[in-house]
């Protein structure tokens, strides 16, 4: 595929590069439009709406990016993407209805978003995370119990000691 960015990157390498791209610029957008915000008290002034279009743009292109592959995780993250474009549209914050307390929410969404691309990254497309994430999962599994070999023959080693003191106490000893 001549779109990778390296040979032999995997499909969803390449999503999750994608998927990086455009959740980090989108919080940049997004720190950027609550930076305006607080300057001017307001969330309808050109600058705010242009900064929150841009998040759109973004949430829009990581959408499009992972729905090109099969793989749970980059699903999870298409949706979680949607979801957040979506709740911009129901707030009207791209045409300046969204409060303050609105745009905040939004960037924690964004945040969030963001560390999830990166721990899908880890999942997925690390080989030394891979091997830590296994490790990791391994030791959460249910141990199996380990036997108690403390009683292991105590009966057995009682009964020949007793055999001992009595043929000692035949002989006299």
């Amino acid at each position: 595929m001549s779109h990778l960015s390296y040979e032999g990157q995997s499909k969803v390498s390449y999503c999750l590069e994608c998927s990086e791209k455009h959740g980090a610029t989108a919080k940049v957008f997004m720190r950027e439009a609550l930076q305006r915000v607080e300057a001017c008290s307001c969330t309808d002034s050109d600058g705010v709406l242009e900064k929150v279009r841009g998040v759109i743009e973004e949430l829009s292109g990581m959408e499009n990016d992972t729905q090109t592959t099969e793989n749970q995780k980059v699903t999870a993250l298409n949706s979680l993407a949607r979801d957040i474009r979506k709740e911009i549209f129901a707030l009207k914050a791209e045409v300046g209805g969204a409060s303050i307390e609105d745009l905040r929410g939004i960037k924690e969404k964004i945040d969030t978003l963001v560390e999830q691309v990166y721990e899908v990254r880890k999942t997925e497309d690390c080989p030394s995370c891979k091997v830590k994430v296994e490790a990791e999962a391994k030791a959460e599994e249910p141990q199996e119990e380990k036997p108690d070999y403390s009683e292991y023959g105590k009966s057995v080693s009682e009964a020949r000691q007793a055999l001992i003191e009595e043929i000692r106490r035949a002989r006299g000893e």
